[in-house]
């Protein structure tokens, strides 16, 4: 006979708290979700775990296999005298399903681990979930006449340094004891109270939208609610900049009964020093007359500093996690790849860009800024996008890097010469097309002329799939023909930023010349 109730689990427990229509979602229609850099991440250090716990703890079980033998393998596990470590344990309880990361067994009872790939202990997310692990895992256990003593939160060292090859046996913090943080009591609520959505007959929970979609990350379904929304030809008011979310604001417009931008009052409106004075108003006066609005006069006197030749200029950096690059330590940002354009006169075409890319040579850093500092020559200006909360602090590292130290003087007067084309773009245009968004992506869009797009099927869409990317390809077990078209798709992605970039300001620049005398 088919089950009425599906299996409730972690994280779909953690979804229904979080918003039972994701819940719904999650149980009843799923997204297949596509592996993004964070869970390969998440699998390196797993991995780690599993080498840094099976030394010194005598016979241990590592379980791979279906659900239903997981379940019963673990209880073997458990009863029997000479198993000291199991990896992948599974639980069931009450229809609710979950998976250990590391149980280890100690003289009075057994010690939970569960281990995340984030450099430092989050309270506020993490007790919740191994919460409903231990509580999970201790009724099981209390069933199998033994006891669940213990449990702890292990995260990456944020301070580890790779020294040798794969030595990784501090990169593990396994300080994190907070058995007596853990409230186990509401878990027990938690599964009556969220059970029934899992009920195949359960209807769709009627949830207003609200913070609880993008906190404490984005939701995958946030398309689908938006596509229950009555239509409109309004522009949204959560388009905004940093008000967009506002509670006061939100509860406002609510009470309002309307989400259209034109209805919100100046009084909300708020300035900040890397936007133009006013620009909240310059959004909306923007939308209310669907024509862009350009800063000429600014525009000019930027345009009238700047030297020829032009480069335009994107790196693509990766967060190992694990480091594999000696020297390097687990969230540095790891810069792998730049693609440069030059254009050496306002009356000459751009030149075709030049690129590197490199995976896991353990000179990279070093290669990178020499062919760099070779591309972009000692004159002239270089733009790069959001080049203040990246290139420039990528660059700011390298010169302090001991295999880099040599080229800090010209490494400084490269960094002297950049431009961040976002903070000229938010100082001096906007556009509807834009939607509030000054990425280059979105920036893209309004820009007359420029060929460059990036919603072409199967190519990458963003810096996340270009670290995914780096982490197959540094994969050993990915084939030598998927590396080739990972290269391809990095290479097309980087060039794409950079052909951008040209054409945002060189826009700009034409933009300029409009000035009214």
């Amino acid at each position: 006979m088919a089950k009425k109730y599906d299996a409730l689990s972690k994280s779909k427990i953690i979804s229904g708290l979080r918003c039972t229509k994701k819940l719904w979602f999650d149980v009843h229609k799923p997204i297949k979700f596509e592996t993004k850099a964070t869970i390969e991440r998440g699998k390196r250090f797993g991995e780690v775990v599993i080498k840094n716990y099976t030394k010194g703890n005598g016979k241990f079980l590592d379980l791979t296999d279906a659900w239903e033998n997981r379940v019963n393998r673990t209880k073997q596990a458990i009863n029997s005298d000479d198993t000291n470590v199991i990896f992948e344990g599974a639980f069931e309880y009450l229809n609710t399903e979950v998976r250990t990361d590391v149980l280890i067994r100690k003289k009075k009872g057994w010690e939970l681990l569960e281990a995340k790939s984030a450099k430092k202990f989050k309270p506020e997310e993490h007790i919740q979930d191994i919460a409903i692990q231990s509580f999970i895992v201790r009724e099981c256990m209390k069933k199998l006449g033994h006891d669940l003593i213990s449990s702890k939160l292990i995260h990456i060292n944020g301070n580890f340094t790779l020294e040798n090859d794969g030595d990784y046996k501090d990169l593990v913090n396994d300080e994190n004891d907070i058995t007596e943080e853990i409230n186990e009591e509401k878990i027990l609520n938690y599964i009556k109270d969220l059970m029934p959505l899992t009920n195949k007959n359960s209807p769709n929970p009627s949830i207003e939208m609200g913070d609880q979609c993008n906190k404490p990350y984005a939701c995958d379904y946030q398309d689908r609610c938006k596509s229950l929304l009555p239509k409109t030809d309004v522009t949204p008011f959560t388009i905004l900049p940093y008000i967009g979310k506002d509670k006061k604001l939100i509860e406002f417009m609510k009470s309002k009964g309307t989400t259209d931008l034109q209805k919100v009052p100046s009084k909300f409106f708020k300035d900040r020093k890397d936007y133009a004075p006013g620009y909240h108003k310059i959004i909306q006066d923007a939308h209310k007359k669907n024509k862009p609005w350009h800063n000429e006069e600014n525009l000019k006197d930027i345009f009238n500093k700047f030297n020829f030749p032009f480069y335009f200029m994107d790196f693509e950096f990766v967060m190992q996690g694990v480091p594999i690059i000696k020297g390097t330590q687990p969230y540095y940002k790891l810069p792998f790849q730049w693609s440069v354009h030059k254009w050496k006169s306002k009356d000459k075409e751009i030149d075709k860009n030049k690129y590197f890319l490199e995976f896991n040579d353990q000179d990279i850093e070093r290669q990178f800024i020499e062919s760099l500092l070779k591309a972009l020559g000692e004159k002239g200006t270089i733009f790069a996008h959001s080049a203040k909360g990246v290139e420039i602090k990528i660059l700011e590292k390298l010169k302090e890097k001991d295999s880099c130290k040599d080229l800090s003087d010209k490494i400084d007067n490269l960094i002297n010469r950049v431009e961040d084309s976002m903070i000229i773009a938010k100082h001096n245009f906007y556009s509807p097309l834009m939607n509030g968004d000054w990425g280059i992506k979105s920036i893209i869009k309004a820009i007359p002329g420029s060929s460059v797009s990036y919603d072409e099927k199967d190519n990458l869409a963003g810096g996340d799939e270009a670290q995914l990317a780096w982490f197959t390809y540094t994969n050993p077990k990915t084939f030598i023909e998927e590396k080739k078209k990972l290269k391809k798709l990095l290479l097309d992605y980087c060039f794409k930023d950079t052909l951008a970039v040209y054409y945002l300001v060189k826009y700009l620049m034409d933009s300029s010349k409009k000035q009214k005398k």
